[in-house]
C-alpha cells in the first residue's frame, strides 16, 4: 500500500514537471486605439491591459468600514517601519563590528588581507572573456526559443512640418526592414507573407499613429533549459579562471633529511675513488 502511494506521488510529480516544461505561453500585443496586452496559457486567454474598471460599492464606504481600513493601513505602515528600522540597526551593527575588527589590525595585516582578497579574485580580462562568452551563448539561444507572429504593422507618420515628416518617414522605413530581417535571422518569425505592413506619411496630422498587432510564443521548458545551461556554463567557466589559492604547488615534500641527501650524493664519488685506488 505504501509503495503504491509513493509510486502514485512520483508519477504525479513527473507528470507535473512534464506539463510545466511542455506548456506554451503566447503573448499578444495590439496597439490600435488603445494598448491591449493578453496572455494565453492552457488555452485560457488572460487580459492584462486594459485593466477592468474597478467597481465601487456604496456599502464599502460606511464610517465603520473606513475606520477599519484606516486602522489596518496604519498597522501595516507601523510593521513596515519597524522592520525597516530593525534592518537598519542590524546593518549599522555589522558595519560597526567590521570597523572595530579592522581597527585592531596592523598596517601589515591590512596589506596582507587586501593582497589575499585581490589574489582570490580572477583576473579582469578573464572575467570579461567569460562574460562575453556567456552573453554570446545566452541571447542567441534564448531568441531561438521564441516564435514571433506578425499580424499587421501600420504606421502613419505625422509631424509639425513637411521636412520633419519626410525625415521621420525615411528613418522608419529604412529601420523596419533590417529589424524584421534581424528577428527572422536570430529567431522564428511567422506571418510575414500575410501580414499587413504599411508605412505612409500623413501631412495633415501632427503626431505619429501606429496600428500594430504582433505577438510571440515560447515554452517554459525551453526558457528553463537555457537558464540552466547558462548557469552551468558560468559556474564551470568561473571555476576555471578562479585562482586556486594554494602556494605550495611548486614545492615537493619528502621524508628525507638534508644530511641523507648529501650522503647519497657523496656515495658515487666514494665508489669511483675506490676504483682508482684498486
Amino acid at each position: 500500500m505504501v509503495i503504491t502511494v509513493a509510486l502514485y506521488i512520483i508519477l504525479g510529480i513527473i507528470a507535473l514537471f512534464v506539463l510545466i516544461f511542455t506548456v506554451r505561453i503566447r503573448v499578444t500585443v495590439d496597439m490600435a486605439e488603445e494598448l491591449k496586452l493578453s496572455v494565453r496559457v492552457f488555452g485560457i486567454n488572460i487580459t492584462i491591459l486594459p485593466k477592468k474598471p474597478k467597481k465601487y460599492k456604496i456599502s464599502d464606504y460606511t464610517l465603520k468600514k473606513i475606520a477599519k481600513r484606516d486602522r489596518r493601513n496604519a498597522e501595516k505602515e507601523a510593521k513596515k517601519a519597524a522592520a525597516k528600522a530593525e534592518k537598519k540597526d542590524k546593518k549599522d551593527a555589522e558595519k560597526k563590528k567590521k570597523k572595530e575588527e579592522e581597527a585592531k589590525l596592523t598596517k601589515s595585516e591590512k596589506k596582507a588581507k587586501k593582497a589575499e582578497k585581490k589574489a582570490s579574485m580572477p583576473p579582469i580580462p578573464d572575467l570579461i572573456n567569460l562574460l562575453t562568452s556567456i552573453i554570446k551563448f545566452f541571447f542567441p539561444s534564448l531568441f531561438l526559443k521564441f516564435h514571433f507572429h506578425v499580424a499587421r504593422i501600420k504606421i502613419k507618420v505625422g509631424g509639425a512640418d513637411a521636412a520633419k515628416i519626410a525625415y521621420t518617414y525615411y528613418a522608419i522605413s529604412n529601420a523596419l526592414g533590417p529589424a524584421l530581417s534581424f528577428i527572422e535571422k536570430h529567431s522564428n518569425l511567422h506571418g510575414m507573407r500575410r501580414a499587413e505592413i504599411e508605412i505612409s506619411p500623413d501631412y495633415l496630422s501632427e503626431e505619429i499613429k501606429a496600428d500594430v498587432k504582433l505577438g510571440f510564443s515560447t515554452s517554459i521548458g525551453g526558457i528553463l533549459g537555457i537558464l540552466i545551461k547558462t548557469g552551468f556554463k558560468a559556474l564551470f567557466g568561473y571555476m576555471k579562471i578562479k585562482p586556486s589559492g594554494s602556494t605550495s604547488q611548486n614545492h615537493v615534500y619528502t621524508d628525507k633529511k638534508p644530511e641523507d641527501s648529501k650522503t647519497e650524493e657523496k656515495k658515487p664519488l666514494d665508489s669511483s675513488s675506490e676504483s682508482k685506488t684498486a
